[in-house]
């Protein structure tokens, strides 16, 4: 994944709330209910459908989660 650029928290933070940029939590939905960066979509890594993401090509795609990887 050497190819997919990484963003500090202090630029999520900046960017959050733009247009064409998206956060997307994909922790379980308990540990998201429990706590999210604030405006992150809940989105399941492993199952989720194309609509789930925005149609726009261009947009930023911000994922996190607390998992190990």
């Amino acid at each position: 994944m050497a190819d997919i650029p990484e963003l500090s928290v202090a630029e999520v933070a900046a960017r959050a709330g733009q247009p064409g940029f998206h956060v997307f939590d994909n922790n379980g939905a308990g540990r998201w209910k429990r706590g999210h960066v604030p405006g992150a979509k809940n989105l399941n890594a492993y199952n989720y459908a194309a609509g789930e993401l925005p149609p726009d090509k261009d947009a930023t795609l911000v994922f996190y989660c607390s998992g190990p990887g």
